[in-house]
């Protein structure tokens, strides 16, 4: 878990809707939903978490959902819980069991 004080993140809350296109020096925390392009150097999507747009990072955990385009410049993990669907660029990339993903994989 990441500090709530932690200076250069985002926090998402569940309930929360954000519009836009974000980016973040440090870390990302999705709860809720984000539409729109988040970069970070680390995206942690939680179970209640949707992120509908592209993503970019250096390393993505994906509990919850992201749709369209996902860029992980080091590593990707996608839970058992977790659903990925679009265009994915990876360096390396970790599916649990029960975890999904459909769409076209590109190795970076």
């Amino acid at each position: 878990m990441v500090e709530a004080n932690q200076s250069g993140c985002l926090f998402v809350g569940e309930g929360v809707v954000l519009k836009g296109n974000f980016a973040v020096p440090d870390i990302a925390s999705v709860s809720g939903v984000v539409e729109g392009d988040l970069s970070a150097k680390q995206v942690i999507v939680e179970s209640t978490g949707l992120i509908r747009g592209k993503v970019t990072a250096e390393s993505v955990d994906i509990r919850g959902e992201v749709a369209e385009q996902l860029t992980a410049s080091r590593s990707l993990i996608i839970r058992s819980s977790g659903k990925v669907g679009g265009s994915v660029h990876y360096a390396e990339i970790e599916i649990e069991k029960g975890g999904s993903l459909h769409g076209d994989l590109h190795l970076i």
